[in-house]
């Protein structure tokens, strides 16, 4: 007998090994998660690990379960059951006809395709996707996985934001469609409120419907939630502050649905999930200097061959777009035009009213002129400002009454050539990090500022342009002061002509510095050709002529210009086997008695740039 009962408790053990192997693996997996420092280790252990554990169960939970018994037969007497429990033992005893064992089949229900243990391959790889959309990605995942160890109705994840004391729900899984749309939930007296300020676990296993909306507050209506759960997630990295950065909420329409274990195993998944924000975190800064350091080759590669300011400041704006949040973005820089600092360029990403391009700034009294003054970085909370943050007359629009605003100044050599403002309508938008990246891409164009301004230096002291062949604008400053005097002495007329290339972005974008090299040489070529041996022809900018025409008035000015515009748009140029024509913008101002030539040329470049505000290729006389 003793033989018999030995070979039944085999029979029974070999009936259960199944389970017992897979809730022995269950638990080596859940070990490794705990003791492993690589987050990626982590999820994939608890994961498999639970998955198993859970099979496991089931398995065993199956084959305990009662056969279904016919209510028509009566139960065995005494006798039917040994003679069954002798046939059972000599089946157990009876030699195998195959030496294999036998194959225990268990029936499944549910039909199992590949697809069901493969990602979807629509989504995006974790390879090659963004880091806080990686990150999405696997909370989500685990906080499915939370719900179904749990047996829950909610698992959601919120963000803490202590300094707007707000909430913010960043995913959730629930059977619910009640849940809010709202992701931004002011901070209470609710249980995520509390876990998220004071940083210390909570369960409730008793929640009345009195007493339901007090307690679990990112519901539209009531759910009949009879039981919650939430820990605290705290930030893996910081030691110096106990402070969660996020709150793991667990809610069940169960009474007494949880309990210490169901603490023990959310406590794991929060370390889980600080792991994973300290991988992310790390890997999305990585991300970011990358972008950087290609925002840099890029910029460096667009100024390298001596360029003008418009094309310095158009290039390390769009840059900027790609690295920074922003609403709107200004450039400050000195004109030596009006004599004063005013606004170079100006974006918006609205339609809002922001501030116009040649405005000039209050530099003694605006914190534009603070920047640049001080040569400091500026963060401006605009919504609790006071202060002008360019000038007297700007419009308190949104974009300068709410948000953050960061101005950082362009300095080399301890010198200060302008700022750059970036702002945002989300407050406490510029962090270190982004002050960092201002500030390398502002450096970059603070020496390309300071080059212009040695190579202006330099070309004061040369009297013809190197490449059109022309005089310089310094020469050409002295010399109307001459003419001027000599036409008021003879009682002579005088007129100002400038002549400027029109579209000239367009084509250096088509054609390159060469193209653009080209078009200047010609128009120079032609404009000596149409003046007389007196005349003066200067080149004033990078794009821009001055001719001073001896004894001519102003309307026998316009008409030369007006044959001048018409003959350089029909010249046609050639460059590298590329053939293409370009116009000219032309503004005509006549001097009068005792006129300075400051006074003559601020009348010839207003003029010039109305002709240019209406589209250019036109001819306008002051």
């Amino acid at each position: 007998m003793p033989e018999k009962e030995q070979e039944i408790a085999r029979f029974q053990l070999q009936t259960y090994s199944e389970e017992g192997i897979l809730a022995g693996i269950g638990v080596l997996l859940l070990f490794l998660g705990v003791w492993s420092d690589e987050p990626m280790t982590n999820a994939f252990s608890f994961g498999i690990g639970i998955f198993l554990f859970y099979t496991a169960y089931s398995i065993h939970h199956a084959k305990r379960a009662p056969e279904p018994v016919d209510r028509d037969f009566r139960e065995p007497s005494e006798e039917i059951e040994r003679e069954l429990f002798s046939e059972q033992v000599a089946e157990l005893s009876a030699p195998k006809p195959e030496t294999k064992p036998p194959v225990r089949r268990e029936r499944i229900e549910r039909t199992f395709h590949a697809s069901d243990f493969v990602e979807a391959t629509s989504k995006r790889t974790m390879s090659i996707a963004e880091p806080q959309n990686e990150f999405n990605d696997l909370l989500l995942k685990t906080l499915s996985t939370v719900k179904e160890v749990c047996f829950a109705h909610t698992a959601a994840f919120f963000w803490v934001n202590p300094e707007s004391r707000q909430l913010v729900l960043e995913a959730n899984i629930s059977d619910s469609s009640s849940f809010l749309s709202d992701r931004k939930i002011p901070i209470g007296n609710d249980a995520v409120s509390r876990i998220g300020m004071q940083g210390e676990p909570e369960m409730v296993n008793d929640i009345s419907s009195d007493s339901e909306r007090e307690i679990v507050r990112y519901y539209t209506s009531l759910q009949d939630v009879r039981s919650f759960i939430g820990v605290p997630v705290f930030y893996a990295n910081d030691d110096s502050s106990r402070r969660p950065v996020a709150v793991i909420a667990v809610d069940s329409k169960a009474q007494d649905a949880f309990g210490e274990e169901t603490f023990s195993v959310l406590a794991k998944f929060s370390k889980l999930i600080a792991a994973m924000l300290a991988s992310y975190t790390e890997k999305y800064d990585l991300l970011g200097d990358s972008k950087l350091l290609e925002a840099e080759s890029r910029l460096q590669k667009k100024i390298a061959n001596r360029p003008n300011l418009p094309l310095l400041v158009n290039s390390f704006l769009e840059e900027l777009e790609q690295i920074v949040p922003w609403d709107s973005m200004a450039v400050i820089l000195f004109d030596e035009t009006q004599r004063q600092w005013t606004i170079a360029s100006a974006r918006t990403r609205t339609s809002e009213r922001f501030v116009a391009a040649k405005q000039p700034i209050d530099f003694e009294k605006s914190l534009a002129g603070n920047a640049i003054r001080t040569s400091l970085v500026l963060s401006v909370d605009l919504s609790k400002n006071n202060e002008t943050v360019f000038h007297s007359g700007e419009t308190k629009n949104e974009l300068l009454r709410q948000g953050t605003m960061m101005i950082v100044p362009f300095t080399s050599n301890g010198k200060c050539f302008g700022a750059v403002a970036i702002g945002e309508t989300k407050s406490a938008s510029f962090g270190k990090k982004e002050s960092r990246a201002v500030q390398n891409l502002s450096s970059i164009v603070s020496s390309a500022l300071e080059i212009v301004e040695l190579n202006a230096i330099i070309t004061e002291h040369v009297v013809v342009d190197e490449l059109t062949g022309t005089l310089t604008r310094k020469y050409f400053r002295s010399r109307i002061e001459e003419e001027l005097h000599r036409a008021t002495d003879r009682t002579e007329d005088l007129s100002l002509v400038f002549v400027s290339v029109a579209h000239e972005a367009d084509i250096e974008t088509r054609y390159g510095r060469e193209g653009k090299n080209a078009a200047l040489v010609n128009i120079a070529q032609q404009l000596r050709a149409s003046v007389r041996e007196y005349d003066i022809v200067a080149r004033y900018d990078e794009t821009t002529f001055a001719l001073v025409l001896a004894d001519t008035v102003a309307n026998d000015a316009f008409l030369w210009a007006e044959k001048l515009r018409g003959a350089i748009a029909s010249t046609i140029i050639h460059v590298n086997g590329k053939s293409f024509s370009v116009s000219v913008t032309i503004g005509v101002s006549g001097a009068a008695a005792r006129m300075t030539g400051e006074e003559l040329i601020k009348n010839a470049l207003y003029v010039l740039d109305q002709a240019k505000r209406a589209g250019g290729n036109i001819v306008r006389v002051f």
